[in-house]
């Protein structure tokens, strides 16, 4: 006797809650040419408590925005500039998207964000064509 294997699911949000994220994500997309990836536990487990959202960019590029380094617990303009940011992003996407969950949004650089244990991504915002 055989056992039904586990249905695999892209995410644990709705067909419409995802719709709205994506759609919520295309401004990020659109200002800085890479799209914020979906992550976390909502990829992961029914049981989610926010969505995980992170804009990934060059190290390179962190730095010259946020005019400093790219580590969070650093008390410089830098890291404030980058919390403003995280803050202002989430509040936006979560505006937008209209969802029951909070957003944490963050920037992180490549270093920051290429490490094993950050698991599976899905790209957000790059499915809206303004052209048409």
């Amino acid at each position: 006797m055989s056992t039904k294997p586990d249905l695999r699911v892209a995410s644990y949000l709705s067909p419409p809650d995802m719709h709205r994220l994506d759609w919520a994500c295309r401004p990020v997309y659109d200002a800085f040419g890479s799209p914020p990836y979906l992550v976390g536990s909502v990829l992961t487990r029914p049981d989610f408590r926010d969505i995980d959202l992170r804009l990934i960019l060059p190290d390179a590029d962190v730095d010259r925005l946020c005019s400093i380094g790219t580590n969070m617990a650093d008390r410089t303009l830098g890291s404030a500039v980058r919390l403003l940011l995280n803050i202002a992003i989430s509040d936006l996407i979560a505006k937008a998207a209209n969802l029951s969950w909070p957003i944490d949004f963050q920037i992180q650089s490549m270093t920051e964000a290429n490490v094993p244990e950050h698991g599976q991504r899905n790209p957000m915002g790059i499915r809206w064509d303004h052209t048409r």
